[in-house]
């Protein structure tokens, strides 16, 4: 795939990743992350490199609501029956009309790509513990700095 193949692809950058649990953390991946969201991720279990990937909408193109839930279910199970340790984590588009629903995973790269791959996604997001990158998975482009650096 080609960036151009996903017609959400210019928006990743402009994604809200909202982390589910007990105090809400919310993360704009066009800003540079805050020391106090850095300190919430490590709180979480977040405090080295992991990536951020979705099962719904494959190969960056809409599907319905139920097709995406039943895709959530399916990859919760499948990483759930693996024994795979994960914190949910939504992306949100800036106005909060689409989200994407996924998880969070302390996981080296090449594995959370392989995950992404077999569930068709055009990339993941992935915290090198300073900034936030989009790697592509199916899409061949070089890795994408979100944010800025603080």
């Amino acid at each position: 795939m080609r960036p151009e193949d996903d017609p959400g692809w210019a928006s990743y950058a402009e994604t809200i990743l909202a982390f589910r649990g007990p105090a809400g953390l919310e993360i704009d991946l066009s800003l540079p992350v805050p020391p106090s969201a850095r300190a919430e991720l490590a709180a979480r279990g977040l405090g080295g490199a992991f990536g951020l990937v979705t099962p719904c909408n494959p190969r960056g193109q809409p599907t319905s609501v139920q097709e995406n839930e039943a895709r959530l279910v399916r990859f919760l199970a499948e990483l759930d029956q693996a024994g795979a340790r994960y914190l949910r984590v939504d992306g949100l588009s800036p106005d909060r009309r689409h989200a994407e629903r996924g998880v969070a995973l302390a996981w080296p790269q090449q594995e959370i790509l392989a995950l992404a791959t077999r569930w068709d996604q055009s990339a993941i997001y992935w915290w090198d513990g300073a900034r936030f990158w989009v790697i592509g998975a199916l899409t061949e482009t070089q890795p994408w700095p979100l944010g800025g650096a603080t």
